[in-house]
Protein backbone atom coordinates (compact mmCIF):
# COMPACT_ATOMS: atom_id res chain seq x y z
CA UNK A 1 0.00 0.00 0.00
CA UNK A 2 1.06 3.53 -0.90
CA UNK A 3 1.36 6.14 1.53
CA UNK A 4 0.53 9.81 0.48
CA UNK A 5 1.70 12.64 2.61
CA UNK A 6 -1.88 15.10 3.17
CA UNK A 7 -0.48 18.92 3.77
CA UNK A 8 -1.16 20.84 6.46
CA UNK A 9 -3.63 23.24 3.98
CA UNK A 10 -6.07 20.44 3.22
CA UNK A 11 -6.49 19.07 6.52
CA UNK A 12 -7.52 22.76 7.67
CA UNK A 13 -11.49 23.51 7.58
CA UNK A 14 -12.74 26.60 5.71
CA UNK A 15 -15.37 28.76 7.70
CA UNK A 16 -18.78 29.04 7.66
CA UNK A 17 -19.65 31.81 4.73
CA UNK A 18 -15.63 31.58 3.60
CA UNK A 19 -16.20 31.50 -0.86
CA UNK A 20 -15.00 27.68 -0.47
CA UNK A 21 -17.73 26.80 2.15
CA UNK A 22 -20.84 29.32 2.33
CA UNK A 23 -22.65 29.63 5.00
CA UNK A 24 -26.17 27.63 4.84
CA UNK A 25 -29.29 29.80 4.83
CA UNK A 26 -31.76 30.55 6.71
CA UNK A 27 -34.83 29.71 4.44
CA UNK A 28 -32.78 26.05 3.70
CA UNK A 29 -33.41 25.02 7.50
CA UNK A 30 -36.81 24.59 7.00
CA UNK A 31 -38.45 22.18 4.23
CA UNK A 32 -40.16 23.52 1.47
CA UNK A 33 -42.94 21.27 1.66
CA UNK A 34 -44.84 22.61 -1.63
CA UNK A 35 -42.15 21.01 -3.41
CA UNK A 36 -43.02 17.90 -1.65
CA UNK A 37 -46.43 17.79 -1.81
CA UNK A 38 -46.68 18.62 -5.36
CA UNK A 39 -44.20 15.58 -6.14
CA UNK A 40 -46.79 13.22 -3.77
CA UNK A 41 -49.50 14.36 -6.28
CA UNK A 42 -47.40 13.63 -9.38
CA UNK A 43 -46.69 10.19 -7.81
CA UNK A 44 -49.95 9.68 -6.93
CA UNK A 45 -51.60 10.34 -10.33
CA UNK A 46 -49.26 8.41 -12.11
CA UNK A 47 -49.98 5.43 -10.01
CA UNK A 48 -53.98 5.84 -10.28
CA UNK A 49 -53.24 6.23 -14.14
CA UNK A 50 -51.22 3.22 -14.07
CA UNK A 51 -53.93 1.63 -11.76
CA UNK A 52 -56.72 1.69 -14.29
CA UNK A 53 -58.53 4.98 -12.86
CA UNK A 54 -57.38 7.41 -15.60
CA UNK A 55 -59.76 10.20 -14.94
CA UNK A 56 -58.95 10.18 -11.06
CA UNK A 57 -55.03 10.22 -12.15
CA UNK A 58 -55.52 12.92 -14.53
CA UNK A 59 -56.96 15.19 -11.79
CA UNK A 60 -54.58 14.39 -9.07
CA UNK A 61 -51.89 14.90 -11.50
CA UNK A 62 -53.17 18.08 -12.82
CA UNK A 63 -53.43 19.64 -8.85
CA UNK A 64 -50.02 18.21 -8.50
CA UNK A 65 -49.03 20.25 -11.76
CA UNK A 66 -50.66 23.41 -10.73
CA UNK A 67 -49.33 23.13 -7.53
CA UNK A 68 -45.87 22.63 -8.81
CA UNK A 69 -46.39 25.72 -10.93
CA UNK A 70 -47.08 27.90 -8.23
CA UNK A 71 -44.35 28.41 -6.91
CA UNK A 72 -42.07 28.95 -10.77
CA UNK A 73 -44.00 32.04 -11.08
CA UNK A 74 -41.52 33.34 -13.11
CA UNK A 75 -41.12 30.02 -15.40
CA UNK A 76 -44.80 30.60 -16.10
CA UNK A 77 -44.93 34.27 -16.86
CA UNK A 78 -41.40 33.37 -19.71
CA UNK A 79 -43.18 30.58 -20.82
CA UNK A 80 -46.66 32.92 -21.39
CA UNK A 81 -44.85 35.31 -22.87
CA UNK A 82 -43.12 33.11 -25.31
CA UNK A 83 -45.96 31.22 -26.60
CA UNK A 84 -47.09 32.82 -29.31
CA UNK A 85 -43.50 32.20 -31.12
CA UNK A 86 -44.33 28.30 -30.14
CA UNK A 87 -47.43 28.29 -31.41
CA UNK A 88 -46.00 29.66 -34.73
CA UNK A 89 -43.27 27.35 -34.84
CA UNK A 90 -45.60 24.53 -34.59
CA UNK A 91 -48.16 25.92 -37.04
CA UNK A 92 -44.70 26.40 -39.51
CA UNK A 93 -44.11 22.64 -38.51
CA UNK A 94 -47.26 21.38 -39.35
CA UNK A 95 -47.50 23.47 -42.79
CA UNK A 96 -44.37 21.73 -43.55
CA UNK A 97 -45.44 18.01 -42.58
CA UNK A 98 -48.77 18.57 -44.65
CA UNK A 99 -46.87 19.78 -47.73
CA UNK A 100 -44.88 16.64 -47.38
CA UNK A 101 -47.78 14.62 -47.35
CA UNK A 102 -49.59 16.01 -50.33
CA UNK A 103 -45.86 15.44 -52.28
CA UNK A 104 -46.19 12.06 -51.13
CA UNK A 105 -49.88 11.68 -52.31
CA UNK A 106 -49.60 13.21 -55.55
CA UNK A 107 -45.94 10.73 -55.93
CA UNK A 108 -48.31 7.97 -54.88
CA UNK A 109 -50.75 8.85 -57.17
CA UNK A 110 -48.52 9.21 -60.41
CA UNK A 111 -46.59 5.65 -59.27
CA UNK A 112 -50.67 4.58 -59.03
CA UNK A 113 -51.03 5.55 -62.36
CA UNK A 114 -47.66 4.25 -63.94
CA UNK A 115 -48.84 0.84 -62.27
CA UNK A 116 -52.22 0.25 -63.79
CA UNK A 117 -50.82 0.59 -67.68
Amino acid sequence: MVAVPISQSFTQVPAAGSASFPAPSSASSSPDWTHYIAAATLVAGGVLMVTGHKRAGMAVAAAGTALALVEEQEAIKSWWKNLPGYLNDAQEFLDKVECYLQEATIQGERIQGILRR
